[in-house]
């Protein structure tokens, strides 16, 4: 395992090896290299004799401990990703997907590797960024306008199991949380009684006609840039895993990227009324209730489960005052 993750584990030379051998026979591997992070995927660069080098990904190995709907965020990202090439915007290359778990036991993709840096790198000028944000911004605008069969999780979109309406969607999200934590006993059933209710007394709030592509995390880390001969850009979108067809203001219910720069490049908003803060405040609640579970349970980190706990206690509150 890797730091206090419960679900991650570094990647061997023999599974390297063995994607390399099913997806790319006859080229020598002349070294692997692993990536930062690693508390939920592990990654690898994979460089090859004779061609590009690529990015090998592998998923957790304990799908027992996983929210539903994170069993199957590799083919989600596959998918976003597909979306994303179809609607002209950078992203991750897939080169290969194995969902099987037969060959090194867990989830794997394989992405060509970007010559490229994530926008929170240091080494990213700081004079350049605003330029960045503004380009990030336009590509947001354009992801948002991708639109679905049915709202809900990608994966689950595309099997067919999407629901007919946003409001349901949550819903469903919110039940799902619901049985992970009673089951972990992180949270008192009174609690998540309230957080049902506050999302039903508003269901009027999640009325959408149309299902839309929304990221869920955007933020620098997930912002690849690269040096061109005269400035920067965006070389890709990336870490698409846990996107949603459903309402694009949840990607503004997190203040990670939303300056000025990126409004500029994103274009006209909902405008602030009482209605839209209650509706993101609802928005981070929900995400606050997934972290109350991921930090203790999937990453071992009891401090973090208690402060986003007490963030969720804070929000309910908020919400009420609205």
């Amino acid at each position: 395992m890797i730091e206090t993750s419960r679900i991650a584990r570094p990647l061997t030379g023999e599974e390297v090896r063995l994607v390399a051998e099913r997806h790319f026979p006859g080229r020598k591997i002349l070294r692997y290299i692993p990536l930062k992070g690693g508390l939920f995927n592990n990654t690898v660069r994979i460089d090859l004799e004779g061609a590009d080098a690529v990015i090998l990904r592998a998923g957790p190995v304990r799908p027992d401990l996983l929210i539903p709907f994170e069993r199957h965020l590799m083919a989600a990202e596959a998918e976003v990703d597909r979306l994303c090439a179809e609607a002209g915007i950078p992203c991750s290359e897939v080169l290969a997907l194995d969902t099987e778990k037969r060959l090194i036991g867990r989830d794997y993709m394989v992405v060509r590797c970007i010559d490229s840096l994530p926008l929170c790198d240091p080494a990213v000028p700081a004079g350049e960024k605003s330029a960045l944000y503004r380009e990030t911004g336009q590509l947001a605008a354009r992801f948002h306008r991708i639109t679905g069969p049915a709202f809900g999780r990608v994966y689950d979109v595309t099997q067919g199991n999407g629901c007919e309406s946003w409001a349901g969607a949550l819903m469903r999200e919110i039940a799902g949380l619901r049985a992970c934590l009673l089951s972990a006993k992180l949270m008192d059933s009174r609690v998540l009684d309230e957080i049902e209710a506050v999302f039903r007394e508003n269901a009027a709030l999640f009325a959408l006609e149309t299902p839309r592509l929304v990221h869920t995390d955007f933020w620098e880390g997930n912002i690849l840039v690269r040096q061109t001969a005269d400035s920067w850009e965006v070389a890709a979108l990336i870490d698409g895993d846990r996107a949603f067809f459903g309402d694009p203001d949840y990607d503004f219910a997190t203040p990670w990227m939303i300056t000025p720069d990126f409004l500029a490049g994103y274009g006209p908003v909902p405008a602030d009324t009482p209605a839209r803060r209650k509706k993101l405040a609802l928005y981070r609640l929900h995400c606050c209730l997934a972290e109350a579970y991921i930090w203790p349970v999937e990453y071992q980190n009891e401090q973090a489960g208690r402060e986003k706990a007490a963030e969720v206690a804070d929000l309910l509150r908020e919400i009420r005052s609205l």
